[in-house]
């Protein structure tokens, strides 16, 4: 589910850096590699110049899609691209691009409407194999957080042979610099300059692993943060209070209301005296009247659109949606902060030693007595305060002038994230009939499901139904949500199903194998190279329940119960046998953690107990 879950939050961020998923590759495995990937920066009088060199080896048409460039900036950067070339393998060349082979396209992300990031793009597609590409190019910004936020990687699919980083800074400025210890490191010193160069050499691909953590945990990096910038505003990174100054200034008098609008909210929140429901009415008017879209222009992207435009328009993105719901408080007479925080199920840890931007959404923090309530503005069937696993238990940057901080969102327990799986079957005896699946979601499963019921067409859903049945030889009838009001945190789905082939004739024996949950999968100890990260607990419970109105002429063998406990979790199986009817129940729980590579074997033999008792499990009817 959780790429689906991915889709539908993708559409919140407005700042990120974006590295393509991995596959299992190594040196010389793989159909492309990168010779050499060079970058220079220098910040001179304010202006930051980047100049990158890229060498690419294609080894075979099926890695030719390395091939199709794409060189992403701002609207009011300077963009040149210095060199575009064919090479053999001698470094001689083949071909040249022409300028008029490079197109530039505005780059409008999903669910965007306009927003002033554009791409340069040209393809440099060769037919005879082994060959190369080279390209360079030289990009000047104005504006900037970082100095550099610099990764040996192109690509997570595609090994690097070389990986370089220089970067040239004025000795009058100051600046953090976080890089790994890994990477091979030299500074000197001019007059006037101080030049810092890292390098990495023979860095293999990124291998895909379930349950890894993110790509910046994995792989090393470099961070160079100016302690002061001009991002459109003179703004500090002192401190997060410095930052949060910053952004208060940026968001100042943005969250107003048109006159219309107050006239609107008296009305609505009339004769309402609690601080609480006040919140949840005027919240439900946000997602009933507004929609999300991306519109990402001005200093970057990073300054939101005025309350007064959602109010015209009816749209805006996180931004502009998070001050438009803090204006709706606000003529409230009820206080919120815009907070930052970095969104996605499995995302970097924020540095907390280290002020900067490392955020890539903004959500909404309403203090009511000594609690907090966290508001979601992007999406129209969210209950109020509730954040789900995209935000959860991680710290956002709370947004208050010089009291700015960092606080931290609530954690998922496993009550907060139980899946009650019920599977009713009623059978003939040669395995054919009706099933009734009832599935109560929380957590996760709460928060893509809702997606696909609010998001997706009727032929979407069934096929992605479908999909997520751990059922064989089935077709859908049926399928139906309900929810318990909007407010309400649990999302019931039926489904009925005509079932065949469920179960194994052997002379006059029938075997009957229960559904086989896949509950937790990992790779064999032998092969995996990353430590786990569980970001949230898993509790499910399944109730697997066949109704066999000729179970009478059998005499009936089941499985022993099972229960296996562990540091990681638990898992029990119970098996119940009454007239007419055989029941199976099964929990699973998976604790929430971090583990390295050296305790991994004993979370695997945890995982594959399970597996070996699910495969164990097995129905017995012998003929009386």
């Amino acid at each position: 589910m959780k790429s689906l879950l991915l889709k539908s939050f993708t559409t919140m961020f407005f700042l990120c850096i974006l590295l393509l998923s991995s596959t299992e590759m190594s040196l010389g495995q793989s159909g492309c590699e990168i010779i050499d990937f060079s970058t220079s920066l220098e910040l001179n009088k304010n202006k930051l110049i980047e100049e990158r060199t890229y060498i690419i080896q294609i080894n075979n048409q099926d890695s030719d899609w390395i091939t199709d460039i794409e060189i992403p900036y701002q609207e009011k950067d300077k963009l040149n691209i210095l060199e575009a070339s064919i090479l053999d393998l001698n470094g001689e060349t083949i071909r040249k691009l022409k300028k008029k082979e490079i197109t530039t396209r505005n780059d409008i992300s999903r669910g965007a409407f306009y927003q002033d990031s554009w791409v340069k793009e040209f393809s440099l597609k060769w037919n005879q194999y082994p060959y190369r590409i080279k390209y360079t190019y030289k990009k000047t910004q104005n504006r900037f957080l970082f100095v550099a936020y610099w990764l040996p990687v192109v690509n997570t699919h595609v090994p690097v042979q070389k990986a370089s980083l220089k970067v040239i800074l004025p000795k009058n400025s100051e600046f953090v610099i976080n890089d790994s210890k890994e990477l091979k490191h030299n500074r000197k010193e001019t007059e006037e300059k101080i030049i810092h160069s890292w390098e990495a050499k023979n860095r293999p691909a990124i291998q895909s692993e379930s349950y890894s953590p993110p790509i910046q945990a994995l792989v090393p990096s470099v961070k160079i943060i100016p302690k002061n910038f001009n991002y459109g505003i003179e703004g500090s990174f002192e401190s997060w209070a410095s930052y949060g100054q910053w952004l208060e200034q940026l968001n100042a008098g943005l969250d107003i209301l048109t006159t219309r609008e107050k006239i609107k909210i008296d009305n609505l929140i009339k004769g309402i005296s609690d601080k609480r429901e006040i919140v949840k009415t005027l919240y439900h008017y946000l997602q009933d009247n507004t929609r999300y879209i991306n519109v990402a222009i001005d200093i970057g992207g990073l300054k939101p659109y005025p309350a007064t435009y959602v109010c015209e328009n009816k749209y805006g993105d996180c931004k502009a949606l998070t001050i438009y719901m803090k204006a709706l408080l606000k003529h409230a007479g009820i206080d919120s902060f815009y907070t930052l925080i970095n969104a996605g199920s499995n995302t970097a840890k924020i540095n907390k030693e280290t002020p900067s931007q490392q955020f890539n959404h903004v959500i909404l923090n309403v203090p009511i007595g000594k609690d907090s309530l966290w508001l979601e503005n992007t999406a129209s069937y969210s209950p109020c305060n509730y954040l789900g696993t995209f935000t959860q238990d991680r710290y956002g940057l709370m947004v208050n002038g010089a009291k700015t901080r960092l606080v931290k969102t609530k954690p998922l327990k496993l009550n907060d994230v139980l899946v009650q799986n019920m599977y009713s079957f009623n059978l003939d005896i040669e395995g054919k009939g009706k099933l009734h699946v009832s599935k109560k979601l929380k957590g996760e499963d709460f928060d893509t499901y809702q997606y696909v019921r609010y998001e997706l067409d009727e032929t979407e859903q069934k096929q992605y139904i479908e999909g997520d049945l751990p059922i064989r030889n089935c077709e859908i009838d049926s399928w139906k949500f309900h929810q318990e009001g909007r407010e309400d945190k649990n999302l019931v789905l039926n489904i009925d199903l005509k079932v065949e082939d469920q179960v194994r004739k052997i002379g006059d024996m029938i075997v009957l194998k229960p559904l086989a949950t896949a509950y937790f999968d990992l790779e064999k100890p032998a092969s995996r190279k990353n430590p786990v990260r569980i970001n949230y607990p898993v509790n499910q419970n399944d109730s697997i329940i066949y109704n066999l109105s000729f179970s009478n002429q059998f005499k009936v063998e089941v499985p022993e119960n099972v229960n296996i406990k562990s540091e990681y979790g638990s898992y029990t199986e119970h098996f119940t046998n009454t007239k007419d009817q055989l029941i199976v129940i099964r929990n699973f729980q998976l604790n929430k953690g971090s583990y390295s590579l050296e305790s991994y074997p004993d979370l695997f033999n945890f995982t594959e107990k399970i597996k070996k008792s699910i495969k164990k499990s097995v129905i017995i009817l012998n003929q009386l």
